[in-house]
């Protein structure tokens, strides 16, 4: 794999203007191929379509797709999002990027395109990194402006054209980041794979998602107080001290503990299923396995989540809290930023409440044994 400078990337283009990072993957061999992502379309909880042009028309399927013969006819693409919360082998694609923090990053939508096809010039709100696989695709990208939105199907939205600030063909291993805003197109030259390292922003909505839940729940609800007030002198008048108060109370809210795990939740939720293991484990059962160093893996896609705020002894999985001892830190650190770990990676054995509750994290399958 290629290094590249870092911290030169995020002072100078992150979430500021597009960028090639030829070669970053070195030697790229495709972990999956489209093989694999029309067996997951065929499933009934994977988010797929096929966007396809034919006869100068757009049209969309939305998955689970059942005749790939039927469907697959004309310049066609096939996109199947969250590909990390079902495959292990595609982890490696994430690797570059583990700069960033597992909360920004949202999932890996992996897509094969035939030659010709594309989705047509559209804009995502997002960051993403598109990693090119197997085969080449030809990017524009553009600079942000007030561009028109245009329907040519009702379940794709696409921008008429703009002028490219980036024309470039992407070769196996090549990336292509592309900030929030910047218009893109991209036409497969022949038959390919692309790998779209998405990642997310919450907005001012979705953080006062959180502060509603946390209110709903009754925790820092509390109600407006005036005692000792002065009398009206106009009964009409909201007075610029009980705004300012109005507020405080709303801020209060913000700043307490309660809102924070309440976020933190939030951010952590990766809408991930439980896939308990045929038979639960006792704390013994994982005890005597890992203490004899069985290695464990995080399931395909977890990512959790830690904060560095003082004397704060709780982690989040899937928007699960989860509480641990302080003498127990290093190993949760290890097990929330190693994708394997096992016995031997740290000095000190783990507590037994550290094992009570790895032995929850494998009974919810967000946690398992490592096959040989």
């Amino acid at each position: 794999m290629h290094t590249f400078d870092i911290q030169h990337f995020l002072s100078h283009f992150w979430q500021q203007k597009p960028v090639v990072i030829r070669g970053l993957f070195s030697s790229f061999n495709d972990p999956i191929d489209e093989h694999d992502l029309a067996g997951l379309a065929q499933e009934e909880e994977v988010d797929s379509r096929i966007i396809r042009y034919l006869d100068g028309q757009w049209d969309v399927e939305q998955g689970p797709i059942s005749d790939f013969t039927r469907a697959c006819v004309g310049s066609w693409t096939l996109l199947v999002q969250g590909v990390d919360r079902y495959i292990h082998d595609v982890a490696p694609v994430f690797e570059p990027f583990r700069f960033l923090p597992h909360w920004r990053l949202d999932d890996l939508m992996v897509s094969f395109a035939t030659e010709g096809a594309g989705v047509g010039a559209h804009i995502d709100q997002y960051d993403v990194f598109l990693v090119q696989g197997k085969g080449s695709r030809r990017w524009r990208v553009g600079a942000p402006g007030h561009y028109e939105d245009i329907f040519p199907h009702p379940k794709l939205k696409q921008i008429p054209g703009f002028e490219p600030v980036i024309d470039e063909v992407l070769q196996p291993g090549d990336v292509l980041y592309i900030p929030p805003g910047w218009p893109h197109d991209g036409v497969a030259l022949e038959d390919c794979l692309t790998y779209s390292v998405g990642f997310r922003a919450p907005d001012s909505h979705q953080l006062a998602d959180s502060l509603s839940f946390m209110l709903e729940t009754g925790e820092g609800n509390d109600m407006y107080t005036d005692p000792n007030r002065a009398p009206s002198v106009l009964p009409a008048t909201l007075t610029q001290k009980e705004i300012t108060q109005l507020k405080q109370q709303l801020i209060a809210c913000i700043e307490s503990d309660h809102f924070t795990h309440a976020m933190l939740a939030s951010l952590s939720e990766q809408g991930l299923p439980e896939y308990p293991p045929e038979e639960l484990y006792t704390r013994d059962d994982i005890e005597q396995a890992f203490l004899t160093g069985a290695p464990l893996a995080s399931a395909p896609g977890v990512r959790g989540m830690m904060t560095d705020l003082p004397h704060a002894d709780y982690f989040y999985v899937n928007g699960e809290r989860f509480d641990f001892q302080p003498d127990d830190k290093a190993w949760v650190e290890l097990l929330l930023n190693s994708h394997i770990i096992d016995v031997n990676m740290h000095e000190k054995p783990p507590s037994f409440a550290f094992l009570e509750t790895l032995t929850t994290l494998i009974n919810k399958g967000y946690w398992e044994w490592l096959e040989a």
